[in-house]
């Protein structure tokens, strides 16, 4: 594996520096009702996908099985999701955001937009398309690569 070059370095440093203010603005894991990283995680990949199985989900969240158990646990145990008898195989089980975890999670995208909007706000239109698509191409490359 060869040594990342000091460019991809500070894109890394300045990308982690983004993303703790980012939480810090939007609200870390004592606002609202508890949860952990991986907990929340969970719950934006479930927004995102929809009703999912375990093992699916796990795979989203890039966890074991267990662990995006304990997670759903978790989610459960605060009322943000629900297990649901998948239609199209009556033994499997499928997990999904319960109206009050769609709620949750809306205001967590909702404090994440307010938050950063003035980040946003600096950049003309053609500048925060063209970050987008490097964001989307990154994370795809990202997804991709196994």
């Amino acid at each position: 594996m060869s040594k990342p070059s000091d460019d991809t370095v500070q894109i890394l440093l300045d990308l982690s520096r983004l993303l703790r203010n980012l939480t810090r603005l939007v609200g870390g894991a004592d606002d609202g009702p508890p949860m952990t990283a991986t907990t929340r995680v969970a719950l934006v990949e479930l927004g995102d996908s929809g009703p999912v199985r375990l093992n699916d989900l796990a795979a989203r969240m890039g966890v074991s099985a267990p662990t995006a158990s304990r997670s759903v646990d978790a989610l459960h145990d605060l009322g943000l999701v629900e297990r649901v008898v998948d239609a199209t195989d009556r033994r499997a089980v499928r997990i999904e955001l319960s109206e009050q975890g769609r709620a949750q999670l809306e205001e967590r995208k909702a404090r994440a937009k307010v938050a950063f909007a003035p980040a946003v706000a600096v950049l003309s239109k053609s500048d925060r398309e063209q970050l987008s698509d490097l964001l989307h191409r990154m994370t795809e490359a990202l997804s991709n690569h196994d």
